[in-house]
């Protein structure tokens, strides 16, 4: 009978293990970031630069996740938002701005930009449950340089613009059929 207790605990221990190691090998896979675009941005002191990076969500869940970049002082990094949501399978742009002090040193600086995402519950964001969350990174190179040689121009695409909601646009059509109607049976009674 203590054998068979053992062998039972063991297959449980075991099932547990093989559960959890699925479940972090999955929550790892989940998301993925690249590097800040344009990589290895070449700025004078004294300026700004525009940059972005992008947030994928591999899986088949929406993500609501927050970012930050670190690593990089005296160097000041501003993202636009600092959080957002991805939906499953499609890709966020997030967009920022460096500016280099006057005083910074000429040099490399590699920081990170450090990207950590939960499974969207539709919940407040500060929900406190067993979400399983997951943090990554992307390398973030800067390069302050005395003078810019000739460099190809990396365009940055726009900011993703809301779409018009079709029930705006069909209200907006059905308000201009109104006021042609209205206006059309008020000239003809003028003119009656």
């Amino acid at each position: 009978m203590g054998d068979n207790m053992k062998v039972t605990n063991l297959t449980k221990f075991m099932l547990v293990t093989i559960f959890t190691l699925f479940m972090v090998s999955t929550a790892v896979t989940s998301i993925g970031v690249t590097q800040p675009i344009p990589v290895g941005l070449k700025i004078l002191r004294g300026t700004t630069a525009k940059f972005y990076f992008q947030i994928q969500a591999l899986k088949d869940s929406k993500q609501s996740c927050t970012y930050s970049a670190t690593g990089l002082d005296p160097l000041v990094i501003t993202l636009d938002e600092n959080k957002a949501t991805v939906d499953e399978g499609t890709i966020k742009n997030v967009y920022g701005t460096v500016s280099v002090p006057n005083d910074a040193p000429i040099k490399t600086y590699t920081g990170m930009v450090i990207v950590s995402c939960a499974p969207f519950t539709g919940a407040n964001e500060d929900f406190s449950g067993s979400v399983v969350k997951q943090t990554t990174g992307a390398n973030f190179i800067i390069n302050v340089v005395e003078h810019l040689e000739e460099q190809p121009v990396i365009p940055i695409p726009e900011k993703e613009k809301p779409k018009a909601s079709p029930i705006i646009l069909v209200l907006i059509i059905i308000v201009l059929i109104l006021a042609i109607v209205g206006f059309y049976f008020s000239r003809k009674k003028k003119i009656e």
